[in-house]
């Protein structure tokens, strides 16, 4: 085999990796509205709403890879949005790159569960945007389900990279972080 067909091999192997990652979206995307639907008018989130949208964001190198398969003339020709904001919100504050967001931007707004060992024990805090607070009952309140468990699909999207590093030849242990802004050419 060719140094060309070995290039082309390992090119094809990095994409097929990333068909995964795109399963893994659309589950996210699912119980991200799943867990929506329970909170009516509380969520304010919506097309132009960039609170959560902050600069300095990093990405697993496989999600890097899908924004780059999918939008490389914004890469290459467009200019990262300003700084303090996300480098992919446009000038009304919505997102360029929405079809192919990373996972963490696919449950924001969501009321959160994150559960963490401290002093040998499972303890439990919530979130929520600073948006969303009114319009429902408190945090505390609500049922398990009716929030966004963190953890999870963090796990599968870290055993993909994982995978996606291997197809790379980053290797497999490598978990290497890409900045957002990082992606632009200029």
């Amino acid at each position: 085999m060719s140094e060309r067909d070995d290039a082309s091999t390992s090119e094809a192997e990095a994409r097929e990796a990333i068909d995964p990652l795109r399963v893994l979206h659309s589950e996210i995307d699912r119980e991200a509205a799943r867990v929506a639907a329970q909170h009516g008018d509380r969520l304010r989130c919506g097309r132009g709403c960039s609170a959560c949208c902050l600069d300095d964001l990093s990405v697993r190198e496989v999600e890097a890879a899908r924004i780059r398969e999918a939008h490389p003339q914004l890469l290459r020709e467009g200019r990262a949005g300003p700084v303090g904001a996300c480098a992919f919100l446009d000038g009304e504050g919505a997102c360029r790159i929405y079809a192919d967001r990373p996972s963490l931007c696919r449950s924001q707004g969501l009321p959160l569960r994150l559960l963490y060992e401290e002093d040998d024990e499972i303890v439990e805090r919530r979130d929520i945007c600073p948006l969303n607070v009114e319009g429902g009952p408190p945090l505390e309140a609500l049922d398990e389900e009716a929030c966004w468990l963190v953890g999870p699909f963090e796990l599968r999207l870290a055993t993909i990279d994982a995978w996606h590093a291997e197809a790379t030849g980053r290797g497999e242990d490598d978990e290497t972080r890409v900045e957002l802004r990082s992606l632009f050419a200029r």
